[in-house]
C-alpha cells in the first residue's frame, strides 16, 4: 500500500467530494427526470379529460342562456303589447286634448275635424298600428283604415265570437276613464283563422268619445321573433363559436353561414351532412356528434361536437357547438409546451448539478478563495453604490406613478393600462369594462374617526381589489375615495357581472381600524368598449355618468351606461342651465286653483302653482324642475319670485278691503329656513297691502321631521305676524300628533292621494275621517285636495269637510282667467 502523502491527500481533499457530490447528483437527476416525465404524462391525460369537459359544460350553459332569453322575450309578448298601445292612447289622447283647449271656442264639427286630421295619418308597430275614434253610444268618428264607416253607427257590430266590440268597449272606456279590451278577429290576410286582438281605449270627456287602437298578439309575437334571430345570428363566443336555429319544418332559421338561412337543413351538403342533420332534429335535448357544412378555414375535418335544446313553444331547435380538430390543436399545442418544459427542466437540473460540483470544488481552492475575496470585496463596495442609486430611481419611478396611500397604480398609468387593454380585447374579439367605484358617505367615516383612520380604510380597500385581480385586470386610485377598475378579454355580460360581485364582496366584510370595527360600501359606474366608445377618457367619463346616476338614483347600486342614461344626463344638464336662466327669460309664471267652502260652494281661496314653459324643453313638470332648483341653491330665488309674483296678481284681481278670500303659496324647507325669508314675507305684503291674514303659507311634513327643533321659532314668528299656517299633505309622510299640538298650525291640507281612494278603499277613507276628526279636535280647518267627481265632494261634505280643491271645483287658470271668472263674485 503506497503511503497517503500530503500531495495526494490535498487532491483526496480536493476532487473526492466533488467526484462524490457528482455521482449522486447524477443519480437524483436520472430519477427527477423519470418522475417528471410520468407526471407530465399524468398532467396531459387530465387536462384533456378537463378541457373536454369544461367545453361540454361551457356551451349547455350557453344554449341554455339563449333559450332562457327567448323565453324571457316570450314571455312578455303581451306585456309589451299592452304597453305600446297604451303609451300610443296616452300621446294620441293629449294631441286631441291640446288641440281642444286651443280650439274649444270653435264649433265642435271644425274641432273634431282638426282632431282627425291630426291623427289619421299617425301609424306605429312596423305600420300596422292606427288610431280609430268613436262617440260611447257607437258612433264612429274616424277610421284610418275603413274611412265608408265614418259617420256611421257600429253600436252592433260584433266579432268572430259575438262579442259587441265598439259597444263593450266605450262602456268599460267611459266607466273607467280608460281600460284594454280583447275581442278575436280575422286578419286582412288571413280570413280562414280568428286571432286575438287587443285593444286599449281612452275617453275623452268634451265630446264623449273613446280614442282607441289596438294590434294582434300574433304579430307582436312574430316581431319578437325576428328581433330574437337577429340577435342570435350576432350572437358570437370564442373565434368560431356560434349559435344555430333550426324551425320545426328543418329550415335554418339562423347560421354563421347566411346562404343557410331560408334554406333546408336536409337539402345542405354531403350525405354525411345530412345524416348529421338528422340526429340534431331528432333531439330534444343533448349533445350531438356529427360532420358540420362549414367550419374555420385552418382545418380539414368539420367534425362537431354540439349541445342541442328543442323549444317546444315556437318549435325551433337551438344548438351552438365545437370543432373536434380545433380540440385536438389545442391539446397538441399543450402536450408540446409540456416536452418543452419537461426540456427546461432537465436543463435546469443539469445546471444546478454542474454548479453544485464547481462549488465544492471551489471550496478546495483555499488560497484562490482567500485572493478572490479581496477582490470580491472591492467589487461588493462598488456593486453597493450601484445598487444604492438603482434603488433610488426605482423609487423615483414607482412614486411616479404609484398612488402614495395604497400603493396602487395612479391615475398617470390608468390611460395607458386601459389603452393596453382595449387593444387586447380587440385582438381576442372580446369586451373591456371600465368600472369607476366611489365609497358611499366616506366623509362620515374621516368626520366620525379621523382622516387617518380614513387613510388606513382607503389603504386596507386598495390591498383587497388588488388580492382578487387577474392577468388582464387593473385598478388605480383616480383620486379620493375613488378607484378605477379596467377589466379586459371579457366574453360576455356574465363575465362583467362577474368581476363587479368581486368588487362588491370587498365590501361585504367589515373592516376594523384601530381597533374600530368600520362598515363601507360603494357605487359603481361601467361602461364597457366598445359598445360606449373606444378610447380611455370616453370610457372613463361615460362610467363617471352612470356612477353619477347609481349614487342618485341609490347608494351601493351598480349601473352600466346606456343611451338612456346618456339622454336622461344630456336632459338633466339641458334641465339645469334652461333653469337657471328661467326666471330672466321671464318663463316662469303662476297659476292659480280655486279653493271652495264645502257646504256653500262659495270661492274661498285660491292656491298658487308655479309653471314652466321652456321653447327647448316644453312645459315642464314642477315634480322635475323643483327638487332641481333645491339641488343647485335656486330654490330660494325661486320662492321669492313665487311669492312676490303671487301677491301682486292676487291683489290685482282681489283687493283688500273688497275681498276676504285667501292666496295659499307652498313654501319649500329651504325657502322656510333662509334667514331673509321673514323679511321677504313682510316686503310682499307690504307693497302689494295684502293684510298677513290673506295669506296661507303652506309647509310639508318633511321640514317638520328634518329639523323641529330650529322650525319651530320660524313658524311662531309667521304666525305672530298674522299669516296662517297649513301643513301641506298631510298623512303622506310620518304624522305626528305631537307637532300638531306644538305648533300653531290653522289648517291641514288631505292629499289627493287619500281623496282618489277612500270610495274604493276603507283604509283611505278611515285615514279621511281621522284626519278631519284630528282636525276638528285642534279646531283646525280642513282642506281636501284632488275632489274630481261628485261622489267624493258628497262625502267630504258629509264628513264636515271645510274647503274643496280639485278639478271637479276648478283646474288650474292663469291670472286673466281667474279674474274674467271671479272677480265679480
Amino acid at each position: 500500500m503506497s503511503k497517503l502523502t500530503d500531495k495526494k491527500l490535498i487532491n483526496l481533499i480536493t476532487y473526492a467530494p466533488a467526484t462524490i457530490v457528482a455521482f449522486f447528483t447524477l443519480l437524483w437527476v436520472l430519477f427527477t427526470v423519470r418522475d417528471t416525465i410520468l407526471s407530465s404524462q399524468e398532467d396531459l391525460a387530465s387536462l384533456q379529460q378537463d378541457y373536454e369537459q369544461r367545453q361540454l359544460v361551457e356551451l349547455t350553459n350557453r344554449v341554455e342562456y339563449v333559450l332562457e332569453q327567448i323565453e324571457f322575450a316570450r314571455d312578455q309578448t303581451e306585456q309589451q303589447l299592452e304597453s305600446t298601445i297604451k303609451e300610443r292612447i296616452y300621446e294620441a289622447h293629449a294631441i286631441a286634448t291640446r288641440i281642444y283647449e286651443n280650439n274649444k271656442q270653435l264649433p265642435e264639427k271644425q274641432v273634431t275635424k282638426l282632431i282627425t286630421d291630426a291623427l289619421r295619418d299617425i301609424r306605429f308597430n312596423n305600420g300596422r298600428g292606427y288610431f280609430f275614434i268613436y262617440k260611447t253610444e257607437g258612433l264612429n268618428v274616424m277610421h284610418p283604415l275603413l274611412p265608408r264607416v265614418e259617420g256611421t253607427s257600429l253600436w252592433d257590430f260584433r266579432d268572430v265570437r259575438g262579442s259587441y266590440i265598439v259597444r263593450e268597449m266605450g262602456e268599460q272606456v267611459k266607466a273607467k276613464g280608460e281600460d284594454f279590451y280583447r275581442w278575436w278577429f280575422v286578419k286582412p290576410n288571413n280570413k280562414n283563422h280568428e286571432f286575438e286582438k287587443i285593444g286599449f281605449g281612452k275617453y275623452f270627456a268634451p265630446y264623449d268619445w273613446f280614442i282607441g287602437t289596438g294590434d294582434y298578439v300574433v304579430d307582436v309575437e312574430n316581431d319578437i321573433k325576428a328581433t330574437s334571430l337577429e340577435w342570435l345570428r350576432n350572437l358570437r363566443f370564442g373565434e368560431h363559436g356560434y349559435v344555430f336555429v333550426v324551425d320545426e319544418n328543418g329550415q335554418v332559421l339562423s347560421h354563421l353561414e347566411q346562404s343557410f338561412i331560408g334554406k333546408s337543413i336536409f337539402d345542405i351538403g354531403s350525405e354525411e351532412v345530412k345524416e348529421g342533420a338528422k340526429r340534431i332534429m331528432e333531439t330534444n335535448k343533448g349533445i350531438v356528434k356529427y360532420i358540420a357544412p362549414v367550419g374555420p378555414s385552418n382545418i380539414s375535418n368539420y367534425s362537431k361536437t354540439s349541445y342541442v335544446v328543442k323549444d317546444e313553444n315556437w318549435g325551433w331547435t337551438i344548438g351552438a357547438g365545437i370543432y373536434n380538430e380545433l380540440n385536438n390543436q389545442f391539446l397538441a399545442s399543450r402536450a408540446q409546451q409540456a416536452d418543452q418544459e419537461q426540456q427546461e427542466t432537465l436543463h435546469q437540473m443539469l445546471v444546478i448539478g454542474g454548479f453544485t460540483i464547481f462549488v465544492v470544488a471551489a471550496l478546495s481552492l483555499v488560497l484562490s478563495r482567500l485572493i478572490a475575496n479581496r477582490f470580491k470585496r472591492f467589487e461588493k463596495r462598488i456593486n453597493r453604490d450601484f445598487d444604492d442609486l438603482q434603488d433610488t430611481k426605482d423609487k423615483l419611478e414607482y412614486m411616479a406613478c404609484h398612488d402614495e396611500l395604497t400603493g396602487l397604480p395612479n391615475r398617470a398609468q390608468l390611460h395607458n393600462n386601459i389603452r393596453q387593454g382595449i387593444q387586447l380585447s380587440e385582438a381576442a374579439c372580446c369586451q373591456l369594462a371600465v368600472m369607476f367605484v366611489d365609497l358611499d358617505d366616506f366623509k362620515k367615516v374621516n368626520d366620525l374617526y379621523g382622516h387617518s383612520a380614513g387613510d388606513k380604510l382607503l389603504s386596507e380597500i386598495g390591498k383587497k381589489f388588488d388580492e382578487f385581480l387577474g392577468p388582464n385586470d387593473f385598478v388605480a386610485r383616480f383620486g379620493g375615495d375613488e378607484f378605477i377598475f379596467c377589466f379586459s378579454n371579457l366574453k360576455n355580460l356574465s363575465e362583467t357581472e362577474a368581476k363587479v360581485d368581486k368588487i362588491k364582496n370587498v365590501f361585504k366584510q367589515q373592516f376594523v381600524i384601530d381597533g374600530k370595527v368600520i362598515f363601507a360600501s360603494c357605487s359603481i359606474g361601467v361602461s364597457m368598449y366598445p359598445s360606449d366608445g373606444d378610447e380611455p377618457e370616453e370610457l372613463i367619463s361615460k362610467a363617471d355618468i352612470v356612477l353619477y346616476k347609481s349614487k342618485a338614483r341609490q347608494k351601493g347600486d351598480v349601473l352600466f351606461f346606456d343611451s338612456s342614461i346618456n339622454k336622461q344626463v344630456q336632459y338633466d344638464f339641458l334641465l339645469e342651465r334652461e333653469l337657471r336662466e328661467a326666471i330672466e327669460r321671464d318663463e316662469l309664471t303662476v297659476s292659480y286653483q280655486p279653493q271652495v267652502t264645502a257646504q256653500t260652494g262659495e270661492l274661498h281661496g285660491v292656491e298658487s302653482l308655479l309653471r314652466w314653459h321652456n321653447p327647448h324643453l316644453g312645459n315642464v313638470s314642477p315634480l322635475e324642475f323643483i327638487s332641481l332648483a333645491e339641488e343647485i341653491g335656486l330654490i330660494g330665488q325661486i320662492g321669492e319670485f313665487v311669492l312676490n309674483k303671487a301677491c301682486e296678481e292676487f291683489a290685482s284681481v282681489f283687493p283688500s278691503p273688497e275681498y276676504n278670500s285667501t292666496l295659499s303659496i307652498n313654501i319649500s324647507p329651504m325657502q322656510l329656513m333662509d334667514k331673509a325669508f321673514i323679511s321677504q314675507l313682510k316686503r310682499a305684503i307690504e307693497e302689494n297691502q295684502l293684510p298677513s291674514n290673506r295669506i296661507t303659507l303652506e309647509i310639508t311634513e318633511n321640514v317638520l321631521i328634518s329639523d323641529l327643533p330650529k322650525v319651530t321659532p320660524i313658524i311662531n314668528q309667521i304666525k305672530e305676524l298674522g299669516f296662517t299656517i297649513s301643513l301641506d299633505d298631510f298623512g303622506t309622510g310620518y304624522s305626528s300628533l305631537s307637532y300638531l299640538s306644538n305648533l300653531p298650525l290653522d289648517e291641514l291640507k288631505i292629499d289627493r292621494v287619500f281623496v282618489d281612494k277612500m270610495l274604493s278603499s276603507e283604509q283611505s277613507d278611515s285615514l279621511v275621517k281621522a284626519i278631519l276628526a284630528i282636525a276638528q279636535s285642534a279646531s283646525m280647518r280642513v282642506v281636501a285636495e284632488g275632489v274630481e267627481t261628485e261622489a267624493q265632494k258628497t262625502v267630504l261634505i258629509d264628513y264636515g269637510c271645510d274647503v274643496l280643491q280639485g278639478y271637479l271645483i276648478e283646474r288650474p287658470m292663469p291670472i286673466a282667467q281667474l279674474a274674467e271668472k271671479y272677480a265679480e263674485l
